[in-house]
């Protein structure tokens, strides 16, 4: 008799297996034996970590052997959906296997082959799986599976799986979870769980979809130099350099520390340098020399992971990469999801190993089958810390990997020591290079070590690949911040009309391109709007521009390069904008003002301002407004508020080289004043194995988002045209299946993302859902969008107000 570990439909009413279960778990345990990195430090050696991970694997469909798990499988009578089940049988077996030999691998196996097609639980949680009716379910399928003991054994080579197959003890094993949280349990043991799980939920569903697993392949270490040129010696001074032999010089500094004969013992790395150095490809220069070295110094080759924040900017790194290593035949991955902005699409799992199908394409996606990845803070961090089975797919490569993380400082304070520290531990005991890059070093290290490392008896000692970055910023002339915090006299209902004919009139002339940051989506369209009326009533005929989440990410870039054309053709033109263009945007304004906010988002937007250096240009002004303190708290918080404001009033200006000194006085003062008792709270619930709590105020490990979620907004699809109808109209066919999932994926799914816009909901009340089998993705058609939606500013947030008139 054949034994099968899935099916498909062979037609209607006719159902039959489709891979033979000893195929399968073969196949599992080779993929997940491929994937298991060498010189990790989670409390096992490399042979102990083999046996543990074969073991798990030969065990983890072992249920499925049961005559009721086959009847279940083929679609034949009687079935019996409490017998069916699979995975606690396993369970028991390997902890029985393990049990005498080691007690914490008996428990480990025991409770990663329970969930394995689930999200992991709080470890003292899984005693909750032990049901009255548990122990008859399992002595039958033991009964059931002891008539075909020899067939089992051969198939798995295994001997005497009899003398394993038992009903434990239940006492024992809920004794043995309780203790090893309440007794041992430490942050290793977090990572040890959550790479192992990774490994076998990873080669399950890699062998499930017959995807085949990625073999990292050399990259050449001169890529960077073949595409910018080798970095040469030169006999100039720094303030001699131009700025393309600036960035070079920046490039060849960060280099040199490969020369060092213990780089190889450094594992966390921070690159700090002004904005429009060049860091992107710096990062990635290091990085593939730094890969080479290890390749030929432990014969392991490193993936690359890039993390950045937003999905624009991580469509311009693609962009840079495959420009640097498309001659190449390696595979660079993109991997960032519609998940990543609206909520959680999480398919519910299958208990029973996915008897649906599986697209290998998506899975090649969903585990980093690639040599490089580029992808976003949501999927990096949350698959870092996180409980859930679809994103710990990927878990394990973050091994050996050299992860860089690109515009730090976009990350919360209040997250800041729990991300250091989180760094930290994955460097610790897998390995991982971490290379944080940012324009205004943001503490996360420091206070990690503070908040976190500190009580733990860790030290971390990032080494700063560019070594004299002070020196680089000192060279820099391009910007001043320029405090106008007590220049608006009006009520805030008129301080737009006041900022521009009395501040922006008096500070901009009609030759000058301009830059004009607001907090909140409401003040940008009001500037905007009287921006234009004022343009209009003094025939000024400069280009104006709107830029915010407000517009659908479709016509974002487009405007973008509209802009950057009209600055190149010095057509002087004015953009207002919210914090999007803050990071990524390379634009390059003439001045520029922005609404009070974080010091560091303040030099982000500076960085917009004289970006090429012109030296006729020199303290290139950026103006600080105070435009409505309610309006910043509520965005930022009040104390970040009140901080900015106090570093802010130091001085009546600030030049550029002052940038340093002023982000380190405004994180001094801040950090000492906020709040990290989450951070400590979540971190403790990593090193307690608390992955999951019925109250999420608790902080388990499953509360934790690098965004904080909002229910205050719904995703909304907007039809601006025929084109949007057309995608649309695919994903319509997608959702009912009449284009297949790849088809979809491939030239049809980032379009239809581009049309997407987040709205409050209270804008929304009015909105249909896109049809009847989408309810979580509401719909502007396009008989609607000259009153909802504007191709200038986006959605019509005065429509509910404009209509309550019409209606009265």
């Amino acid at each position: 008799m054949n034994y099968y570990s899935h099916s498909k439909l062979i037609e209607y009413g006719v159902t039959e297996g489709s891979k033979e279960l000893q195929v399968h778990v073969n196949g599992v345990k080779e993929k997940a034996l491929f994937h298991l990195a060498e010189g990790l430090s989670l409390g096992y050696n490399a042979e102990e970590l083999k046996e543990i991970v074969g073991i798990i694997v030969d065990f983890h469909d072992l249920g499925k052997y049961t005559s009721y798990f086959q009847n279940y499988l083929l679609k034949q009578e009687p079935i019996d959906f409490l017998l069916k089940r699979h995975a606690q049988l396993g369970g028991f077996v390997a902890y029985n296997y393990f049990q005498e030999k080691d007690e914490k691998k008996a428990l480990l196996a025991l409770y990663l082959i329970f969930l394995h097609h689930s999200p992991l639980i709080d470890f003292v949680k899984v005693n909750s799986k032990f049901t009255y009716d548990l122990d008859k379910i399992i002595k039958e399928q033991i009964a059931d599976l002891e008539k075909k003991i020899t067939i089992i054994e051969d198939d798995l080579k295994l001997k005497k799986l009899k003398d394993f197959l038992y009903y434990s003890d239940k006492r024992k094993i809920r004794n043995g979870f309780i203790d090893w949280v309440e007794d041992s349990c430490s942050i290793q043991d977090y990572y040890l769980i959550n790479y192992l799980f990774s490994l076998l939920i990873e080669g399950d569903k890699l062998d499930a979809s017959d995807t085949v697993p990625y073999r990292l392949k050399p990259i050449k270490p001169s890529s960077v130099d073949d595409r910018f040129g080798k970095l040469n010696a030169h006999n100039k001074s720094l303030e001699e350099l131009n700025n393309n032999e600036l960035r070079n010089y920046c490039r060849a500094v960060v280099i040199s520390n490969l020369e060092q004969t213990n780089i190889l013992e450094h594992f966390v790395f921070t690159l700090t340098a002004p904005t429009g150095i060049g860091k992107t490809m710096t990062a990635l220069d290091f990085s593939l020399k730094l890969k080479d070295k290890i390749k030929k110094n432990s014969g392991v080759e490193a993936r690359i992971i890039y993390a950045l924040p937003f999905i624009n900017i991580i469509e311009q790194a693609l962009n840079e990469y495959d420009k640097v290593l498309e001659t190449q035949n390696i595979n660079i991955l993109g991997h960032y999801q519609y998940a990543d902005v609206f909520g959680n699409n999480e398919q519910k799992e299958n208990v029973d190993g996915a008897e649906q199908g599986y697209d290998q394409k998506l899975m090649a996606l969903d585990t980093w089958q690639a040599d490089v990845v580029i992808t976003s803070f949501v999927q990096f961090f949350e698959t870092l810390i996180g409980n859930r089975n679809r994103l710990l797919k990927k878990f394990n490569h973050f091994a050996n990997s050299i992860i860089i993380l690109d515009e730090v400082q976009t990350l919360r304070l209040d997250q800041m020591p729990l991300l250091g520290a989180a760094l930290f531990y994955l460097s610790k005991f897998l390995k991982s290079r971490i290379i944080l890059m940012t324009a205004t070093r943001p503490k996360i290290f420091e206070l990690a070590q503070q908040e976190i490392l500190n009580p733990e008896g860790e030290k971390v000692e990032p080494k700063e690949l560019l070594t004299n970055y002070e020196a680089i910023f000192a060279l820099f002339k391009r910007t001043s911040i320029n405090p106008l915090l007590n220049n608006l006299k009006e009520e805030k209902e008129n301080r737009t009309r006041e900022f521009v004919y009395s501040i922006f009139a008096d500070k901009w002339n009609a030759e000058k391109s301009c830059l004009i940051v607001c907090n909140t989506v409401k003040r940008s369209i009001e500037v905007f709007d009287i921006i234009k009326n004022f343009l209009e009533e003094n025939n000024l005929g400069n280009p104006i521009y709107y830029l915010s989440t407000n517009i659908i990410p479709a016509h974002r870039l487009e405007r973008i390069q509209d802009i950057k054309g009209d600055i190149q053709h010095q057509k002087a033109p004015i953009l207002i904008a919210t914090q999007v263009v803050e990071a990524g945007v390379d634009l390059d304004f003439d001045m520029g003002f922005r609404d009070i906010g974080p010091i560091d988002s303040i030099i982000q937007v500076a960085g917009r301002i004289n970006r090429n250096n012109d030296i006729e240009k020199i303290h290139s002004p950026l103006y600080i407004i105070d435009f409505d303190v309610k309006a910043t708290t509520m965005v930022y918080g009040r104390l970040t508020y009140i901080q900015a404001k106090k570093s802010l009033e130091q001085k009546k200006y600030f030049y550029e080289k002052e940038y340093l000194e002023l982000i380190t006085t405004y994180f001094d003062g801040i950090s000492e004043k906020s709040s990290f008792a989450d951070a400590r709270t979540f971190f403790n619930s990593m090193k307690t194995l608390k992955y999951d709590a019925d109250d999420k105020k608790l902080l388990p490990v499953s509360a934790f988002r690098i965004i904080e979620e909002s229910d205050r907004y719904s995703p909304v699809f907007i039809e601006i045209d025929d084109s949007a109808s057309e995608i649309l109209e695919k994903y319509l066919q997608k959702i009912t299946n009449e284009i297949e999932l790849e088809e979809y994926n491939k030239n049809w799914k980032l379009k239809f993302q581009q049309h997407i816009i987040s709205v409050p909901k209270y804008l929304c009340e009015e909105l249909s859902t896109v049809n009847e089998y989408e309810e979580s993705i509401l719909l502007v058609p396009k008989k609607e969008i000259d009153i909802r939606y504007s191709k200038q500013t986006g959605y019509n947030r005065n429509f509910k107000e404009q209509n309550s008139v019409f209606t009265f």
